[in-house]
């Protein structure tokens, strides 16, 4: 094989291999928000998205400032739970990510009203 022609097939090689993850990148999208309640941002609130298709799940928590991102996602409808201690939890039921794109979902916890006493039953 002439010396020319296999540097030519090794730079084609590399061209393909880089792609790979280029071309993954765009079939990939994101979801973030910012998780809050009446007093302003929760932080630690636990957020899980799961593919209504294929069940695949991903979870994070929300950073100090409340907010909180799901990367990597693949491109479908997703539902979400989100968490946090002495919050009412949150169902959202259709969240849409596309290739290449982040979608926002911001959350509004609903704190538990502190003024009701735990009562033991005998």
């Amino acid at each position: 094989m002439p010396r020319g022609l296999k540097y030519v097939l090794l730079a084609l090689v590399l061209l393909l291999i880089g792609s790979v993850p280029l071309a993954m990148q765009f079939d990939t999208g994101s979801i973030s928000g910012t998780v809050i309640d009446e007093n302003g941002p929760v932080a630690n609130a636990s957020v899980e998205a799961r593919n209504i298709i294929s069940g695949v799940q991903a979870q994070t928590t929300s950073d100090p400032s409340g907010r909180y991102l799901l990367g990597g996602l693949r491109q479908g409808r997703y539902s979400m739970w989100v968490r946090a201690p002495r919050h009412d939890s949150v169902w959202v039921a259709k969240v849409i990510v596309l290739s290449g794109q982040t979608t926002t979902r911001d959350v509004y916890l609903k704190q538990w009203d502190q003024s009701l006493s735990m009562t033991s039953l005998r």
